[in-house]
């Protein structure tokens, strides 16, 4: 009899450790979602589309609300067909390879690297300055939306990493020249470690940067000095006329920028609110980009 009942405690053993497997996962919290169903808390995982499972409890809730969009370690048990959370924790600085993690680009990513696409010749940026949507109607939109949504063309269609070229002109500039805009941005892109402003609306085919001001500056002699931060130009109003600035692609307006140099608020992600408004730039846009529309009215920006 004891024998009998030790085999059947073997057999038992052995079912719970098929039936029940350790793993670990280092993925994105792509969102966390309170059951209705059960007293369960909800993590959904960006890396491999799972819901991982744990009990839900005040302080949990808030613990992993904080790690929407940050990159983690899960370590989960799976029974059946569910997988319950055991531990879960931000990863540490080089913990892992920055580029597999790069996984929802709508939403904050603490670990990405932004790096411009470098185009191998100018033959390859005029046929993408071709792609460019422009339905030749500027007075129903500013510059910001129009470079936002070429960028984010770019990017979804094509692949493409471009930047922003932004222009801002000083009060000095303004004042001397009655002046009815403070900035200027259009998309840039890299072509054999050249920048190559991509302003579909002003100009015909991709521009050097030098020759992008000229036009804007209505001369050849006065100088936009590049600078790295947007206090550089909120702090010096008389000692240019203007400056330029570039930033990578998901900063939208000139506040953006601010925010990064001055309460370090990054962007690294496209933001699908501001492309709900953005895309109105454009005549059809109701058609060209259905797919970002959030069901909810569009906010102004």
């Amino acid at each position: 009899m004891a024998m009998k009942l030790w085999l059947i405690l073997f057999a038992a053993i052995v079912f719970v450790q098929a039936y029940a497997r350790a793993d670990v996962v280092v993925t994105t919290v792509f969102n966390v979602i309170e059951s209705k169903k059960t007293e369960t808390l909800l993590v959904l995982s960006g890396v491999d589309g799972r819901v991982y499972k744990t009990k839900k409890t005040s302080e949990g809730l808030k613990y992993l609300k904080a790690l929407k969009g940050k990159v983690v370690t899960l370590s989960y048990t799976t029974r059946g067909e569910e997988s319950h959370i055991d531990q879960i924790r931000t990863v540490a600085p080089g913990e892992v390879d920055t580029r597999t993690m790069d996984l929802n680009h709508f939403q904050y990513n603490q670990l990405r690297e932004f790096a411009p696409t470098e185009l191998q010749s100018m033959e390859e940026a005029n046929n993408l300055f071709t792609t460019l949507l422009n339905d030749g109607d500027r007075s129903r939109s500013q510059c910001f939306k129009r470079a936002h949504m070429w960028s984010f063309d770019m990017w979804s269609k094509l692949n493409i990493n471009s930047q922003k070229m932004f222009i801002f002109y000083t009060q000095r500039y303004v004042q001397l020249e009655d002046f009815k805009w403070w900035f200027h941005v259009a998309p840039s892109v890299v072509v054999n470690g050249v920048d190559m402003v991509m302003d579909g609306t002003f100009m015909e085919k991709p521009m050097t940067v030098r020759a992008w001001q000229n036009f804007f500056m209505k001369s050849e002699k006065i100088r936009c000095p590049m600078i790295e931060n947007y206090n550089q130009y909120a702090d010096n109003q008389w000692q240019k006329l203007c400056y330029t600035l570039k930033v990578p692609m998901y900063y939208l307006s000139p506040l953006d920028i601010e925010n990064r140099d001055n309460k370090n608020i990054q962007k690294d992600h496209w933001v699908l609110e501001e492309l709900q408004d953005a895309r109105r730039a454009f005549k059809n846009y109701l058609d060209v980009y259905e797919g970002l529309d959030t069901g909810k009215p569009t906010i102004t920006y």
